[in-house]
């Protein structure tokens, strides 16, 4: 049997889990994460669009970066170019998908397409309840686009870490240890979460005939560089690398992908699966699938990457002002207000602490023509 092949003559169901906010660093402290990858397709090395929600899910829906959709700045989610932008759900819904999802409020879903959003208070949301519901009431309309956003690790660093510090906090700062520690909690819980919740769509009998994509949005600092408390103020790993697990009853589990993928590669990965046709009277999508990487194929991707902080040292957000170009190896974020260039070698600094400019001529022009290239 080929990949796919069960889904012959029929559609799958497409249930997206978004955890919002975890780091990359801490799936593998937690319990649940690792016993995940085992029955998963996992692929840790997702780099996103934007460090901070709104900028990441419209790049997802819309295959394309936020300077391309309309949505790059953290309140231009208005500005999405609805009219040249077909979204995922667009397209689902034309291949005769009921499509439904929730959101913590107005303009954080990309709305297009939506048979149904449900708008919830997420801080007072029983997220295991909300869903858990929501998957009762969409199993009889078959086939389906699920998408759920597990928002509490938000949350928690909202009531606990950013209304509480200043984005220069010494005792914030000061204290990153202690910081991780108790994110990892949080962390946890949202394990918790996606055992339960994955046992309801087993419970449901919605495992075997669904495709299942759990995934982060972004990450988040719990102190790594002064001036940024949360996300969305810089461009380093800790907010921008992100993971995806991707489960299906023909898909292989226990791989892992290391290759560099992009949150604008989702939307075209889940349209091959489906083998859904791109429309040409529209923007064209940016990104592209992914799926052969299961396959053991690959290719060199750079991932572009943008944000313009609430706060900050430079805060910019109406409009991104903080740039990068991260390829497998190398990374090169440059400052459009202070003018600021930073080079990093991942593989011996993936911490990002040693500025290489002026070190590596060459890497650097290489790098800087794709991030001053039209398509970006």
């Amino acid at each position: 049997m080929g990949l796919f092949d069960f889904f012959r003559g029929k559609k799958p169901n497409i249930i997206m889990i978004m955890v919002d906010g975890i780091r990359h660093d801490a799936i593998d402290k937690v319990s649940y994460y690792p016993e995940l990858k085992k029955e998963s397709v996992f692929f840790s090395n997702l780099i996103t669009y934007a460090p901070y929600t709104i900028g990441s899910i419209y790049a997802t829906f819309s295959g394309m970066n936020g300077n391309l959709n309309g949505v790059n700045g953290y309140y231009k989610s208005y500005s999405f170019d609805s009219k040249n932008c077909l979204t995922l759900t667009q397209y689902l819904k034309d291949k005769g998908y009921y499509t439904e999802t929730d959101s913590p409020g107005e303009g954080v879903i990309p709305q297009p397409g939506f048979d149904k959003c449900r708008v919830y208070d997420e801080f007072n949301a029983d997220f295991f309840k909300i869903h858990t519901e929501m998957l009762r009431q969409i199993r009889n309309k078959i086939p389906f686009f699920l998408f759920l956003r597990y928002g509490q690790i938000h949350v928690n660093m909202v009531n606990n870490y950013i209304k509480k510090y200043s984005d220069f906090d010494k005792e914030y700062f000061n204290n990153k240890d202690k910081n991780f520690k108790n994110y990892i909690k949080w962390v946890e819980e949202s394990g918790n979460y996606l055992k339960a919740i994955i046992e309801k769509i087993k419970e449901f009998g919605l495992y075997e005939n669904s495709i299942i994509i759990i995934f982060t949005d972004h990450g988040v600092s719990t102190g790594d560089k002064i001036g940024e408390k949360a996300y969305g103020v810089y461009l380093y790993d800790y907010t921008i690398k992100c993971f995806l697990y991707l489960i299906g009853k023909d898909f292989p589990k226990g791989i892992e992908v290391k290759s560099l993928i992009r949150s604008i590669d989702i939307m075209p990965t889940i349209m091959d699966m489906l083998k859904i046709k791109e429309k040409n009277n529209h923007k064209k999508i940016q990104g592209t699938s992914f799926l052969n990487f299961i396959n053991g194929k690959s290719d060199e991707r750079i991932a572009y990457c943008e944000t313009g902080g609430l706060g900050g040292p430079t805060p910019s957000p109406e409009r991104h002002n903080v740039k990068a170009v991260r390829a497998n190896k190398w990374k090169l974020i440059y400052n459009e207000t202070n003018k600021n260039k930073e080079l990093y070698d991942l593989e011996q600094d993936p911490e990002e602490n040693h500025n290489l400019i002026g070190k590596n001529k060459e890497i650097e022009d290489s790098l800087w023509r794709e991030m001053v290239k039209p398509s970006n």
